[in-house]
């Protein structure tokens, strides 16, 4: 990665690990071409979210306007074989679908990740408890890792399966709704009891920063590390550089410095700049 050096303003540097502070457009526009691996991103929801130095409140036409923008750069930067994970809540993912078809990626899938939570409930709506992922590959050679994410095949005494693991078959890949369960298996950690524990608000094991709402390294959107470590191990391999231009509480980084990969974060925000810092340092 030796064009970050070029590129302004500077990054904070952890390792192979390269965080910088400001717009997201400016820094991605000053990326080579062709050299980005893998690109999981989560962009601000346009609902009034709370973060310390961006509005969350833009009128539509403005909003996917500028991520029309992002989109663009992002498909420039991606490698032959590279690919987007864009997570939004599914109307907004809905209307961006028509931006990203324009910008010559490919569609893969539309990914489900189904959280359960406490909070948001309706008195008159339905609940809502997923958000979309948007797969979005440069071409049709993308890398894409299936025994790295495979999970362990239903019905095993049943004969073709039984004929699959006897050719060392390991299991299938996800399906394209993820729940925890799902998560659990892919990285062979024992399953709980209880499955409906929450890993996406402010309560979960992997939340960084504060859970103090006033605080300033308090982050309202976070997702959940073993989410954003399935499409690293997916669609990269070990020494690719993995980025995120809203990165947030650094969840992508942390995903790639955990799986040897490097990477780059774009953040607006100081504070949060601060937190990634500190979670790449500890992590």
């Amino acid at each position: 990665m030796e064009f970050v050096n070029k590129i302004k303003p500077r990054p904070k540097k952890i390792g192979n690990h390269c965080l910088f502070t400001g717009d997201a457009l400016k820094v991605l526009k000053q990326i080579p071409d062709k050299s980005i691996k893998l690109v999981i991103t989560d962009p601000p929801y346009n609902i009034g979210l709370k973060y310390n130095s961006y509005n969350d409140n833009k009128n539509w036409e403005e909003y996917y306007s500028d991520l029309n923008l992002v989109l663009i750069e992002i498909a420039r930067i991606l490698t032959y074989d590279g690919s987007l994970y864009l997570i939004n809540y599914p109307e907004i993912n809905a209307r961006t679908l028509p931006h990203l078809d324009k910008t010559g990626l490919i569609f893969k899938r539309w990914l489900t990740w189904h959280y359960p939570t406490n909070i948001g409930h309706s008195n008159k709506n339905f609940t809502r408890s997923q958000r979309s992922i948007l797969f979005y590959t440069k071409t049709d050679d993308n890398t894409f890792n299936k025994d790295a994410i495979v999970q362990p095949y239903k019905n095993p005494d049943v004969g073709k399966i039984k004929k699959l693991i006897a050719a060392g078959k390991k299991g299938r890949v996800p399906y394209d709704t993820i729940s925890m369960d799902d998560i659990f298996e892919i990285f062979n950690e024992e399953v709980p009891d209880v499955l409906n524990f929450n890993l996406l608000k402010n309560v979960s094991k992997n939340r960084a920063g504060s859970q103090d709402k006033n605080s300033k390294d308090h982050h309202p959107c976070q997702l959940p590390l073993p989410l954003i470590e399935t499409f690293v191990k997916a669609s990269s391999n070990e020494g690719d550089t993995v980025l995120d231009c809203f990165a947030g509480t650094f969840t992508t980084s942390a995903a790639a410095k955990k799986h040897n990969r490097m990477s780059i974060g774009i953040e607006i925000d100081k504070e949060y700049i601060k937190l990634g810092i500190k979670r790449l340092k500890n992590g």
